[in-house]
């Protein structure tokens, strides 16, 4: 028996490990296999030995339930206490195979018990390359800090903990157990977006696979550096397409060169990969490099060579291995053959394009259906269901896209952890209804997906995103879509003008409490995967109640128009809608940013956008909001309204800010209310005077800073000062732990961006101190009974159009724990900052205001000395106001 499991060990381990290891499966539903009663008894009437030999012979006949069933009564027939290297190599055999076909669970569970026996046996060099396999069914299950912690236990591959996989690798000098861990980091931080983790993890990884002249393992790595690449570079797309909505052309054209930039390294990573898998037949790598250069070369302008990869791909694919795997990428090629005029398959879930009835489209989606029922992948089967029900959709035969819909639930419904499939064919079935004029149908069938996005969010947005999830195209239409049709009963009148309406009070409810939801969702994808977002109790939100005398705005935009809903104490809810696109409004807000922003016009402020912003968003309310005596504005914005002050709207006598105290909420769900007590305020301040250059971008000295500082020790007496040099990553980690701070002061530059990394402060040693450095310090004392009570970053900068930025200060707040912030939208005159500051302090502690009231009273302050708006306007209350 010992010796037919190490032949096989030898014949068979490390291939399959590493392709498990950098080729990552759509973690699958729980499937249970259960073997027959002739098998059984078969089984029970042959020696261990020969039923482990047969079950290897069927895994390899890729009949992996018969494999299942045998390695599963060896199982049984081996178990003995303490374990033997037998029972242990059976567990790791379970392991695999439920692997191979989606598993991901179950193999998780194998995975652990075969780390255990190890453990036991005490045979550490196997015991590391477990690790490795374990850890990367982690990142399956989008688990990365299990599977970063596993594999080294930190994100430097030459710092690793003492009992990690790659620790135990070099420690055994174990060299392929070596490249595999490495393999298994840098896929774990590319899914953690460590791009450059992931690339130096890989690159080590790939050293190691050449000094010992292993091709598979080389083969392997550069696919998955292709990958980074490829991610690299859609993230600069991302941002260029953000400059473009700004009307910044010249930032726009840089980011596009850089994304073609990573697109051509991708190309050379993939290409090298597909060259050496041909040279070794290598069918499953040629296979999936062929797939990937598809859309890199579209991206890249190289129609002829996509159409090449394309064909290349279609001939190969009978020759796959058969898995979970390949029933993926053979949707996704499905995918690419129907929208060959795209770049992407981003869109694939909801659109259609010119070539969305191509017949091989249909052919390979019904293949795949075919392959994932024969393995019993009800999450394969789901997919492939569900996309051929799309092909019909665009088609327009509504009864048979609807009956593929309706199958591809059910397959998805089976198992909790098909539910990421599950939210899209919902969803696929409310658009059907809504184009054949069932809008009460469609509106259920919305509703639920969205019921399903909340249950598996998290979920979703920490998965592997093989099929090419993406939040702007397969979640956020979601909701806007089921918001159009909620708010659609709303309108009151048919000639498309503005107006407002009192009823029907349930849909406004309806409308706002989806937008909640999506808010929530969008944080989520913000964060990345190691943020849970929790919102509050009912009983616990932050919504005004009767007495109180705060409003809250909400805006909804959509592509023709914009829906604005106000709130009242009274519990009424009124709607008004502004009939421009979303393009025209985005133009206007991006020209009234520009012009706040000049702070150094020698000309009078022309208050003309501001007043024509009013008109739109405040005016129709103000007869109720002047009835009902409201004193405070709590803004919840939605996409570029995010990126503009409020305060600074104009009433063609005043600004906004002088009738109202303002403030912004990302969600009023993750918003508490709660009354500063002045007498308790403990503050920590961090400063920088000097200059600094990060990452070749130079930042002037801030030399009001110390003025700054002066101004709020006057009326805040229990401060620390971190200043310039004093000011590290290191420091403040110490005070924080040291001290128990309810305010923390950051009076230095900081720049909130579209991505979560493009979000950091600089400190005085010119660090750059990330969004996920900044919450990990701050949440690492946010469990404490007093959190952080007011977070304050007064040189903040973000750019214009930029409503992924906004969000970035927001989620600041939520994500460390803290209760509200004062922050700028840009960076402004550091003595007007100033005196800004020092009179908000002086008014939050002498005067026991509340937040939005006391930034309102030095706001008119400046107002009255004949500030302009772009040197007040930009401090913005972000959270609880009180």
């Amino acid at each position: 028996m010992a010796y037919c499991l190490r032949f096989f060990q030898r014949r068979r381990r490390w291939l399959i490990l590493f392709f498990c290891t950098l080729f990552i499966c759509l973690c699958g539903p729980s499937l249970s296999f259960t073997a027959s009663t002739s098998v059984q008894v078969q089984a029970q009437s042959r020696s261990l030995q020969q039923v482990a030999n047969e079950g290897v012979a069927r895994y390899e006949m890729d009949d992996f339930a018969g494999a299942i069933a045998l390695w599963e009564t060896a199982l049984e027939q081996a178990q003995t206490n303490p374990p033997t290297a037998d029972q242990a190599t059976l567990l790791e055999y379970l392991a695999r195979v439920h692997r191979r076909i989606g598993q991901t669970s179950t193999s998780l569970t194998y995975w652990e018990s075969a780390v255990e026996a190890t453990e036991k046996l005490g045979d550490s060099q196997q015991l590391g390359r477990l690790l490795s396999e374990q850890a990367q069914t982690y990142s399956q299950l989008g688990q990365y800090r299990k599977a970063i912690a596993l594999l080294c236990g930190s994100h430097n591959p030459n710092a690793c903990l003492d009992r990690s996989a790659l620790s135990l690798a070099q420690t055994t000098q174990d060299t392929l157990a070596e490249a595999s861990a490495l393999g298994s980091l840098g896929e774990a931080l590319r899914l953690q977006r460590d791009y450059d983790g992931a690339i130096a993890a890989l690159g080590q990884s790939i050293a190691i696979a050449k000094s010992i002249n292993q091709t598979t393992y080389q083969t392997s790595n550069l696919y998955s550096l292709g990958t980074v690449y490829t991610r690299k570079a859609q993230a600069q797309y991302r941002r260029a397409a953000f400059a473009q909505t700004a009307e910044d052309e010249r930032n726009a054209t840089q980011l596009e060169a850089k994304a073609t930039g990573f697109d051509q390294t991708a190309q050379q990573y993939f290409e090298e990969s597909l060259a050496m898998a041909q040279q070794q037949q290598d069918v499953d790598s040629e296979w999936r490099s062929q797939l990937s250069l598809i859309p890199l070369y579209r991206r890249l302008g190289a129609a002829n060579l996509a159409t090449v990869a394309q064909s290349a791909a279609q001939s190969v694919l009978p020759q796959v291995s058969n898995s979970h795997q390949k029933i993926n990428d053979t949707i996704t090629l499905a995918n690419l053959i129907q929208f060959s005029d795209q770049t992407d398959t981003y869109t694939l879930f909801s659109q259609c394009f010119s070539n969305s009835g191509n017949p091989e489209a249909q052919r390979l989606l019904t293949e795949a259906i075919q392959q994932a029922q024969a393995l019993k992948d009800s999450r394969g089967e789901s997919f492939a269901l569900g996309t051929l029900g799309h092909w019909y959709e665009c088609q327009g035969d509504f009864a048979t896209a609807s009956e593929l819909t309706q199958q591809a639930e059910l397959a998805a419904d089976q198992q909790l952890q098909g539910r990421d499939s599950l939210y899209l064919w919902q969803w696929q079935t409310g658009r059907i209804l809504r184009r054949q004029g069932q809008r009460e149908g469609a509106i259920a069938a919305y509703q639920q997906a969205v019921n399903t996005l909340e249950l598996i969010r998290n979920d979703l947005l920490v998965s592997d995103r093989e099929l090419q999830f993406d939040f702007r195209d397969t979640v956020e239409p979601v909701y806007r879509e089921l918001m159009a049709l909620q708010l659609a009963a709303s309108e009151t009148n048919a000639n498309g003008k503005q107006s407002t309406a009192p009823l029907p009070a349930v849909s406004l409810g309806a409308a706002t409490s989806t937008l909640e939801s999506l808010k929530l969702a969008e944080l989520q994808d913000y964060f990345g995967s190691d943020c849970e977002i929790v919102p509050f109790t009912e009983t616990q939100r932050g919504l005004v109640g009767a007495g109180s005398h705060t409003a809250v705005i909400t805006s909804i935009t959509f592509d023709e128009r914009t829906a604005v809903i106000a709130s009242f104490p009274s519990g009424d809810r009124q709607i008004a809608w502004i009939p421009q696109a979303a393009t025209t409004i985005r133009r206007d807000i991006n020209t009234f940013r520009r012009q706040l922003e000049n702070y150094y016009d020698p000309t009078p402020f022309d208050t003309g956008l501001a007043e024509q912003l009013y008109s739109l968003l405040i005016q129709p309310f103000d007869a109720p909001l002047a009835a009902e005596q409201i004193d405070t504005l709590v803004f919840v914005n939605d996409g570029i309204l995010r990126s503009i002050p409020m305060g600074a709207l104009y009433d063609g006598e005043r600004f906004l800010v002088e009738t109202y105290a303002t403030a912004t909420v990302p969600t009023l769900s993750l918003t508490t209310r709660s009354d500063l007590d002045p007498s308790r305020i403990n503050m920590l301040i961090l400063g920088m005077t000097e200059t600094a250059t990060v990452e070749d971008t130079f930042y002037d000295a801030l030399q009001y800073v110390d003025q700054e500082i002066s101004a709020i020790q006057t009326v805040v007496p229990n401060t620390k000062v971190l200043r310039n040099q004093s000011f590290t990553e290191q420091q403040l980690s110490q005070e924080l732990e040291d001290s128990a701070y309810s305010v923390l002061h950051l009076s230095t530059h900081a720049q909130f961006g579209v991505e979560p990394e493009d979000t950091f402060l600089v400190t005085g040693q010119s660090e750059k101190l990330t969004f996920g450095e900044i919450d990990r310090l701050i949440r690492s004392v946010s469990s404490r009974d007093e959190p952080i009570e007011l977070l304050a970053l007064t040189a903040c900068e973000t750019a214009v159009g930029d409503d992924r930025a906004a969000l970035g200060i927001g989620g600041v707040v939520i994500r460390a724990g803290a209760k509200s912030a004062i922050a700028s939208l840009w960076s402004i005159n550091d003595a007007i900052t100033a005196d800004i500051t020092g009179q908000f302090y002086e008014n939050l502690v002498d005067r026991n205001m509340g937040k939005a009231k006391a930034l309102q009273a030095a706001q008119i302050n400046m107002i009255e000395a004949g500030i302009r708006p772009s040197g007040w306007s930009p401090l913005i209350v972000v959270g609880n106001w009180q």
